[in-house]
């Protein structure tokens, strides 16, 4: 257990803010002190030239490392204290000098960049429960098919490989022939929790040239083309398309939703073909009877939360749906959609017609 390593895995420094929060220089590095627990004990932290962030409490008095801190088997009042104490004092720094990144590895980032720009896939976090980065997948727009997998794991799940440090590591499809040549390259191991002839693991630890990463990320964008994941279906490069589908206003608060979601954005079961980008518009039933929100979807065949209980029983996938605009009750009622395309009255997920969707997007404009 290192109480900083957790906090600060996935932040880096503000060096603007540090000076204004109490670091000052030791040496070349940023250092901030703090004493607690009625100045028994001192919170030590350094930010160093290179960006690394460490913590430590320390014995005010003699400047030896209070031990106790970050080893779960001492229990007990006072350390107990301490480390709540403790905690505390790291994550103001936290929240005022250090703004948060996606992965843990400076490596991880920038790869992950690069995805997006070079292979236009953004991550996607289907194991998240918490909206946690521990697990990202990179996926084909047209099919939702993974070519991509991007984790934090401890060292020494690696081949050969030993340590309790958590690095970031990337899971990448690979010609089965060339992998003994492949395991020869610096950073590059048999593959972690995927199948070993088939996929291999690159450890984003700055071993391996980034150029060299996306080479092999671009094979293995290649090499899982074709095929779908249920229910989805081919798309033209850059194809977006439409959708309709009906909430119940005694059963479900959507702008409620939104509006507790701190991002605009909530999860919804779904059974059609959605895809990242698409729009989604959320038909309100009486006594609304209307069109009252515009959404874009930001992520598709996710697993269905475990809260969900016995809601959608017979969906099992979730997508995110991002607010993009509301409307008013009445703007778009069921006698307008009656007149662009819409015969019946929404009573499933379905696509939107065409001329519906010109008629809103040309207000819009």
């Amino acid at each position: 257990m290192d109480i900083a390593g957790e906090i600060f895995a996935k932040k880096r420094a503000m060096t603007e803010a540090l000076a204004s929060s109490g670091f000052v220089m030791a040496g070349e590095a940023y250092e901030y002190r703090e004493s607690f627990m009625n100045g028994d004990l001192t919170a030590v932290v350094t930010v160093s030239k290179d960006g690394k962030i460490t913590g430590r409490a320390v014995d005010s008095d003699s400047g030896d490392e209070y031990s106790p801190m970050n080893v779960e088997a001492y229990t007990g009042s006072y350390v107990g204290q301490a480390r709540e104490e403790y905690r505390e004092i790291l994550e103001k720094l936290s929240a005022k000098c250090f703004s948060a990144v996606p992965f843990i590895s400076d490596q991880a980032n920038r790869i992950s960049g690069r995805i997006g720009s070079g292979l236009g896939a953004l991550p996607e976090y289907p194991f998240s429960k918490d909206g946690d980065a521990d697990a990202a997948v990179f996926r084909h727009a047209d099919t939702g098919k993974w070519f991509a997998i991007l984790m934090t794991i401890a060292r020494k799940k690696l081949e050969g490989e030993t340590g309790d440090e958590m690095i970031n590591v990337i899971n990448v499809k690979i010609d089965p022939d060339s992998l003994d040549d492949l395991l020869r390259e610096p950073g590059m191991y048999r593959c972690y929790h995927m199948n070993k002839k088939m996929w291999a693991t690159i450890s984003l630890d700055d071993q391996m040239d980034d150029d060299r990463i996306m080479e092999l990320l671009a094979g293995s964008f290649e090499r899982t083309r074709g095929g779908s994941v249920k229910g989805s279906i081919r798309r033209a490069p850059g194809e977006r398309r439409y959708w309709m589908i009906p909430s119940v206003p005694s059963h479900f608060d959507v702008a409620d939703a939104f509006r507790k979601s701190g991002n605009g954005t909530i999860p919804w079961h779904h059974r059609i073909s959605v895809m990242p980008g698409d729009i989604v518009y959320i038909y309100q039933t009486e006594p609304i009877a209307s069109i009252m929100f515009e959404c874009e979807v930001t992520g598709s065949f996710l697993p269905r939360p475990e809260n969900w209980g016995g809601m959608a029983p017979n969906s099992k996938y979730r997508m995110d749906l991002k607010l993009l605009r509301s409307f008013r009750k009445g703007e778009y009622p069921r006698s307008w959609m009656n007149g662009h395309g819409v015969k019946k009255t929404v009573r499933g997920q379905r696509s939107a017609p065409p001329e519906l969707v010109d008629a809103i997007g040309a207000k819009k404009d």
